[in-house]
């Protein structure tokens, strides 16, 4: 087998040209479901103009009573450097590049160079590079070592304001084995408890419910179960997509990662504006910006390196519902006789929680059970609680990075 050994580098315009721009522009960019921001002058700026509210005045002959400009909000992203290195063995680098040009005719193995080559190392490296940027996109968090920890993600970011206290409607819900009607009850739930902000935003055809993949299989099932044609066809065929109130879902796709990002929600919907999140990345505004490919004969391997700026954020927080999957299985509560009993099964692929704190109001709304700590060391949620009488019941879920969130009973 052959060996690739033509050096490639690219910087400047044309790193900006063959490498990035396809990649972050376009359709590509539109796959994402989200503002891409690419090459926007350091410091990288998020903009959203909000509505204006009564700009009409009674009319009167030669005066001027010009009302406020229209709200701008802004937040600078923060950019961090980082860098992609990819290393293959000769042999094997030489495989999947051909592989990736083999169905063309005028290729000539004996002889493999020139635009093609080139084509399909960039192909090669671009792929990847993109799929970590989304990956990080979601999952990232730089305080963690190794995968996707060069910058902070939106479901960090996201997680942290919830417990800062910020305007972020908030739904913790449950996810059920055996029932496909959860996630249409999620959905509803989170666009009832979104603010009029956002709800009003829906005409202008922006919103989207941002989903893991159990929230859409599950809704997508839903779907299925419904007995009329028009499902039994889409059952059969398939759908292009789901919407929710003609508002669409995205799924993230992001399982593959869930063992990567132990600490953070793997179940979770975030619905929003696709203005308020924005994807930065920047490859021309500070000095060692490059992409090259090479072969180092020492070690006998193509080797691949990239590196640039790259982060993500999103502006206004009243724009945001997000909902977060509480992995505990077929939870069951209630009050009778004087005792409060729950029952649950802690989801074993889920670490992230550290620790379940019980509440409880009694029928004055006097607060009877205050954080108590449940057991769920062995797997099991099965306990009782003494309690005069009941009005209201929630669970605190504290999180292995000490974020809490509220359950409802």
């Amino acid at each position: 087998m052959g060996k690739i050994e033509s050096i490639k580098s690219y910087d400047g315009q044309v790193l900006d040209n063959i490498f990035f721009r396809p990649m972050l522009t376009g359709k590509s960019a539109e796959e994402l479901g989200i503002k891409v921001m690419y090459n926007v002058p350091i410091p990288t700026t998020l903009h959203f103009w909000k509505r204006n509210g009564d700009v009409l005045n009674k009319y009167k002959s030669g005066t001027w009573s010009g009302g406020a400009p229209a709200t701008k909000y802004q937040k600078t992203i923060k950019l961090d450097k980082v860098k992609a290195e990819m290393a293959y063995s000769a042999d094997d680098y030489f495989s999947t590049v051909y592989e990736l040009i083999t169905c063309r005719p005028d290729v000539n193995l004996d002889d493999l160079s020139g635009t093609e080559l080139e084509e399909a190392e960039t192909s090669l490296f671009r792929a990847s590079i993109a799929e970590s940027i989304r990956a990080t996109m979601w999952y990232g968090d730089a305080e963690r070592e190794g995968g996707l920890g060069t910058f902070d993600g939106f479901v960090k970011r996201i997680c942290a304001d919830v417990n800062g206290g910020s305007e972020m409607a908030q739904v913790a819900f449950s996810p059920q084995v055996d029932d496909y009607e959860w996630a249409e009850e999620l959905l509803k739930r989170m666009w009832d408890n979104s603010s009029e902000e956002l709800r009003a935003l829906r005409s202008e055809g922006n919103l989207a419910f941002f989903v893991s993949s159990d929230i859409y299989n599950t809704y997508e099932e839903s779907l299925n179960a419904v007995a009329i044609e028009a499902a039994y066809l889409a059952k059969q065929a398939g759908r292009e997509g789901l919407y929710y109130r003609g508002i669409p879902l995205v799924d993230v796709q992001m399982n593959s990662y869930n063992e990567m990002a132990a600490n953070l929600p793997h179940s979770f919907a975030i619905l929003t504006d696709r203005r308020n999140l924005a994807l930065a990345v920047n490859t021309s505004d500070f000095p060692g910006t490059e992409v090259r490919m090479w072969y180092n004969p020492d070690q006998m391997e193509n080797r691949q390196r990239a590196i640039f700026m790259a982060g993500c954020d999103y502006l206004m927080p009243e724009l945001v519902t997000f909902a977060v999957g509480i992995p505990l299985k077929d939870l069951w509560s209630n009050f009778d006789n004087g005792s409060f009993v729950i029952q649950a099964e802690v989801a074993e692929e889920e670490a992230w929680i550290r620790e379940l704190k019980l509440y409880a109001n009694n029928s004055y709304g006097e607060l009877e059970i205050d954080g108590e700590n449940v057991d769920m060391s062995e797997g099991i949620v099965d306990e009782s609680f003494s309690l005069s009488s009941f009005s209201k019941a929630w669970l605190e879920v504290v999180t292995t990075d000490g974020y809490t969130f509220k359950y409802d009973l």
